[in-house]
């Protein structure tokens, strides 16, 4: 399309609203970009607004939404706004067109175009009428910038990713999620990410994703704490939040589904068993720290599942699809020694905050739950059911009664049958869950990494002979990794519920039955790898 010589008038410093102007003086005329005024760095007004170039370095953040407000600073009024599918993302840069004449625009006046996304400011330039509206010009170059025939104004600027965060040398990721679409955003650096469903959010938010240098990064975590590397390479602490805050977003103040939150983690050194072990760990509030049901992050390039491209091995075909691809998919982690998960590099959640990896301290086991939270039915076998987190279960004696090696889930219980609360037994649906030492043999739970205390919940039931004697106690045991009895605790009140714990260093299993022929119905086991320091 032809042009016609008008131009922007930007001007850099203060210059008053002034001349033979009937109108009393509006603020000053400005311009405020990553190249000038000391604007977003992430930033830059675009030709013909500004004669400059999308920076080398910095990566388009094709995911936002921005807004264009174009106001009469005479007036204050906004007389123009464009948003949603007026802002077009394309050839790296956002563009709106302007149709100049559609406003009947005062040469007395100056206008000011401004760019934000949600609530956070990005750019401002100032332009200037000339007096019979036919061009304008740029005070600052002398310059003329062109309009379209039409009198149409290209609005184009670049943001880049980091636009949204507050530091700029930090891993961003930032981008909009809408009620109605599937969002996945990922960092830079694709060291972290989240998946947010459609319906996750009741109106469009924005999620911002910036890595943290506060080491610890969760105060009050125990070690051993994965957080990797201070910095925007290898970092595995990270602050995930939404801009306006959740609360101002749904009505429950949290995602209306589970989210998924993937981050990276440097495990070099670290042994198979204990990867397998470890979690995500949220701290919420500023004070309540929550362990992550572990899922997939197949979005980051650290989890077996991500989908390779073609011609990883470095050939140009492969070279090509992968810069092509990067546009839509998220870039390397650079740290070398950063290892692959086997079950995933994500966790679920409702709600955001700070987020890092590190190994349990403590598991608590139901019996009702598996580890991804769904129903564990009576009948079922839990042997392995939970080896995700580092325990398994058998039997001492696979000969007694109820024989064979299932370790089970059974709700016949103290309430009789079906109660509606998993006990473990050695014996299936159907038959009751308390047993003893002599009759049955007893269930020992292995740990794949050595405890420091083990407690579960036991009820003794007393004795079944033809007339049923109540008395009896239950116990638990610890062992070392070879065996070896480390200690013992044995119930004291008949027929009542409690807690039997047993502590030491280096507990490799524990088990527990009914003492002899006395029956005991067990439920509940926790497993605590280190004890929090004493206050």
């Amino acid at each position: 399309m032809k042009y016609r010589a008008l131009a922007v008038v930007v001007v850099i410093g203060v210059v008053a609203c002034q001349g033979d102007r009937s109108y009393s003086a509006g603020p000053s005329a400005l311009i405020l970009d990553g190249a000038h005024g000391g604007g977003n760095a992430f930033f830059l007004w675009l030709p013909p607004v500004m004669p400059q170039q999308p920076p080398a370095g910095q990566v388009f953040s094709r995911q936002l939404s921005p807004t264009i407000t174009i106001s009469n600073l005479c007036s204050g009024d906004v007389i123009r706004t464009f948003a949603g599918s007026e802002v077009q993302p394309e050839d790296g840069q956002y563009q709106a067109n302007w149709h100049t004449a559609d406003d009947y625009l005062d040469a007395a006046c100056t206008y000011r175009i401004a760019v934000q996304t949600g609530a956070r400011q990005l750019g401002l330039a100032d332009v200037d009428v000339v007096d019979d509206g036919s061009e304008l010009q740029n005070v600052n170059t002398g310059e003329f910038i062109p309009l379209l025939d039409d009198r149409t104004l290209p609005i184009q600027f670049f943001i880049g990713i980091g636009s949204q965060c507050e530091r700029a040398d930090s891993d961003c990721g930032e981008g909009i999620a809408q009620p109605g679409a599937t969002t996945t955003i990922v960092t830079e650096n694709g060291q972290a990410g989240v998946v947010i469903p459609a319906g996750a959010v009741d109106q469009p938010v924005t999620i911002i994703i910036e890595s943290a240098d506060d080491r610890p990064c969760i105060a009050g975590l125990l070690e051993p704490v994965f957080s990797g590397q201070i910095g925007a390479i290898g970092n595995s602490c990270y602050d995930f939040h939404t801009e306006p805050p959740l609360p101002q977003v749904n009505a429950a103040g949290k995602f209306n589904t589970q989210v998924t939150v993937g981050i990276c983690a440097d495990l070099s050194g670290v042994d198979h068993a204990t990867r397998d072990l470890l979690q995500i760990f949220q701290l919420h509030a500023g004070t309540q720290l929550f362990a992550l049901n572990n899922v997939p992050a197949p979005f980051l390039r650290c989890d077996p599942a991500y989908p390779q491209l073609l011609g990883s091995r470095g050939s140009r075909l492969g070279n090509l699809v992968a810069r092509l691809g990067s546009l839509f998919m998220p870039r390397p982690l650079f740290a070398s020694t950063t290892a692959l998960f086997d079950v995933g590099a994500g966790g679920s959640t409702d709600v955001f905050s700070r987020f890092t990896w590190a190994l349990p301290s403590q598991l608590d086991l139901g019996f009702d739950q598996t580890p991804d939270l769904t129903a564990i039915l009576p009948g079922a076998a839990v042997n392995a059911v939970y080896a995700r987190l580092g325990v398994t279960f058998s039997r001492t004696n696979p000969l007694g009664l109820c024989p064979g090696t299932a370790v089970y889930a059974n709700d016949y219980g103290v309430l009789g049958f079906n109660s509606g609360q998993n006990n473990i037994s050695v014996c299936p649906l159907g038959v009751a869950s308390d047993f003893n030492e002599l009759d049955f043999g007893k269930i020992k739970a292995t740990f794949a990494i050595p405890a420091v205390q083990a407690c579960i919940t036991a009820t003794p039931s007393g004795f079944h002979t033809i007339f049923p004697q109540s008395g009896g106690v239950a116990f638990i045991e610890a062992l070392d990794a070879n065996g070896n009895v480390l200690g013992r605790t044995e119930s004291t009140t008949d027929r009542v519920p409690q807690q039997l714990c047993v502590g030491g260093a280096g507990i490799g299993a524990v088990q527990f039955a009914g003492k002899g022929s006395a029956y005991a119905i067990f439920d509940n086991l926790r497993w605590t790898r280190v004890l929090p320091p004493t206050q």
